[in-house]
Parts: C-alpha cells; sequence; structure tokens
C-alpha cells in the first residue's frame, strides 16, 4: 500500500493544528483584555477542533498501521523509514511542519496557562481584600472554643451592623 492516504490524513491533521494555533493565539489576546464573552466563544471553537483532531488521529493510527502492517511503533519517523522516494520527501516536509506547530503550540498554551493563572491570583487577592480575616485577639474562650460566627469571614460590608 502507498502512503497518498496516509498523507492525506496527516495533511488534513497538520491543517487542524495549525487552525488550533490561531485559535490559541485568539485566545491569548482575549485573556490580555479580559473579555470573558469572547474567552468563553473561542474555548467552544478550540473544543471543536480538539474533537476534529481525535477524529483524525484516530484515522491516522488506522492507516499508519495498515502503511506499516503492524500494530505497534505507528510513528511518522517509521513511516518516513519505509517510504520511498517523493512519498519519503513529503512525510520528511510534514514531520518539519509538525515539529514547529507543536512548538508554537506548547508555547502559546504554557503563556496562556500563566496569563490564566496570574488572572486566578488577581481574583483571589480581590476577594481577600473584600472579605478580609477576622484579627486574632488576645482572648479566647476558656474551653479553647470559638462559635460558629467566630469561624465566618467577616465582609468588608458587615449587614449585621
Amino acid at each position: 500500500m502507498g502512503a497518498e492516504k496516509l498523507i492525506e490524513s496527516l495533511n488534513k491533521l497538520l491543517q487542524l493544528h495549525q487552525n488550533l494555533y490561531q485559535v490559541t493565539l485568539q485566545k491569548t489576546d482575549y485573556l490580555k483584555n479580559n473579555d470573558v464573552e469572547k474567552l468563553k466563544e473561542i474555548l467552544k471553537k478550540e473544543q471543536k477542533f480538539v474533537q476534529a483532531v481525535k477524529q483524525i488521529e484516530d484515522e491516522r493510527i488506522q492507516l499508519t498501521g495498515q502503511f506499516l502492517a503492524r500494530e505497534q511503533d505507528l510513528t511518522l519517523s517509521a513511516c518516513i523509514e519505509q517510504a520511498e522516494g517523493e512519498q519519503k520527501q513529503q512525510l520528511i516536509e510534514i514531520e518539519k511542519e509538525f515539529t514547529d506547530i507543536m512548538g508554537k503550540l506548547r508555547a502559546a498554551n504554557e503563556l496562556n496557562r500563566e496569563l490564566t493563572h496570574q488572572a486566578l491570583q488577581f481574583v483571589s487577592l480581590s476577594l481577600d481584600m473584600l472579605m478580609p480575616q477576622e484579627n486574632m485577639t488576645n482572648y479566647q474562650r476558656p474551653n479553647g472554643q470559638q462559635s460558629q460566627i467566630e469561624n465566618t469571614r467577616r465582609s468588608l460590608f458587615d449587614s449585621q451592623a
């Protein structure tokens, strides 16, 4: 069996990863601008691409198994070793493009992870400022227990005053 169908499947997979990278860049912009509504939309779009990648990856695994005539070591490198001529060149080019796009995706996802972490730290800090912990006093109950009311956090704006 030739590698035509496998190359076609790999090209689809590469295109999906390139689209996913574009979505990841949009997500970075929305995280920087704190645009929650657009972030929700882009996360849905990203999920669709991830599902499509899973489907094409399953197809690729099947086609790779047929091309290599085995069920183990179904890698692109193994396909390159077995391919000949023009197909080998196409597979080498696809491998280079995959390496490039995967590096870009990793970097963009790491940046998005850091931006999300910073946003969560900011929210946590803001909540702590609005709902400070009650100061510890020098006096405690003789039995050492605190009442239910003493255990709850107090808001900056105490409505029970």
